[in-house]
């Protein structure tokens, strides 16, 4: 880890380090996430974010498939219990 001092100016911004933007593939108008822990501050990409969250998301649902496809795999069973009861119901007034 590196530690960088940095001043912030008279509206409260700090200027990212150039060789960290340029690492990052930053360019002016790019998003980046800031987390605050307390006193501090994790400042990261909003790719690496995500790629945190989906990691994390990733922890909980692993051998389990998509969720996507779980969802859809609920609702067909749901769709086809209500087909099945309105054609019993159906049969009840013919």
């Amino acid at each position: 880890m590196e530690e960088i001092t940095c001043r912030v100016d008279n509206q409260g911004r700090v200027t990212l380090p150039a060789a960290w933007r340029k690492a990052q593939k930053l360019e002016p108008g790019s998003d980046v996430v800031m987390t605050v822990a307390g006193p501090q501050l994790l400042l990261q990409t909003r790719e690496r974010s995500l790629d945190e969250a989906q990691a994390i998301v990733a922890r909980y649902s692993r051998g389990k498939g998509s969720a996507v496809e779980r969802l859809l795999k609920e609702r067909r069973r749901q769709a086809a219990l209500e087909d099945e009861e309105a054609a019993r119901h159906a049969k009840g007034f013919r």
